[in-house]
């Protein structure tokens, strides 16, 4: 589907403050996406993505999906958890395995065309740093999370996941335990009893909300990557060196 003149205008204003685009002229920025398709998709949908044809640029304008991939035990991992602002590049794709994308919302995509992308690499330096950045970033990103699922305990991941909340001063879980769960690579009860550990050290998540007792219970679950963007870190109430 591609926009309509009365919606332009607001996902223009919306692209405008995506960090693909920092840097990026209005007009380069209203060229560029006159080519822009939109696809909805409603909650409780699965939809097969393949490199070959998916190899788009995706951003999400609104709603909730995860990526997931079927291993060879039959086992969903979950790849990532995109909402709101989220992007999805074909790095995420293979000729060896199909990724998933379930909607855990109902969910509207931005998609340009990979020849579209390239084209607009080579004409716009702002932009191709913004790409470069990103995927630098997706990278850092699936290789803590490597990490986190291969050498963390279950209390230890949980501990880890919690802890953004807590840098990000929201002291909030922003996904529902289950799909949390599934991005950590447990089941729902090894969720619920990593919680209950955690529980005994003074955090307490009711609802979505996380309480603490003394207010550091998590930074023992911090590490130097995520610590990096919190206001004490490498102070003297910090744990890092």
């Amino acid at each position: 589907m591609i926009p309509t003149k009365n919606h332009f205008s607001k996902y223009r204003t919306f692209l405008a403050r995506h960090p693909l685009f920092e840097g990026v002229s209005g007009e380069e920025l209203s060229t560029f996406t006159q080519s822009m398709q939109i696809q909805q998709y409603h909650k409780g949908e699965m939809v097969t993505f393949d490199d070959c044809s998916h190899a788009n640029l995706y951003i999400a304008y609104e709603g909730l999906l995860k990526l997931t991939k079927i291993d060879e035990k039959g086992d969903e991992i979950v790849l990532s958890i995109l909402d709101k602002n989220s992007a999805v590049t074909p790095m995420y794709f293979s000729p060896h395995y199909d990724v998933c994308a379930e909607f855990v919302k109902n969910t509207t995509l931005f998609h340009f065309s990979g020849s579209d992308i390239r084209r607009f690499i080579d004409k716009n330096h702002a932009f191709s740093n913004n790409i470069i950045q990103f995927l630098a970033d997706s990278v850092q990103t699936l290789m803590i999370s490597a990490e986190v699922l291969q050498l963390k305990s279950a209390k230890e991941k949980v501990g880890w996941y919690l802890v953004h909340a807590k840098i990000n001063n929201t002291f909030e879980m922003p996904y529902s335990k289950t799909l949390t769960a599934s991005y950590l690579g447990m089941k729902p009860e090894s969720f619920s009893r990593a919680l209950s550990d955690l529980k005994k050290e003074g955090v307490i998540l009711e609802n979505k909300k996380i309480k603490l007792k003394n207010g550091d219970e998590l930074c023992k679950y911090c590490d130097r990557v995520a610590g990096s963007t919190c206001a004490f870190f490498r102070t003297d109430s910090c744990i890092h060196d």
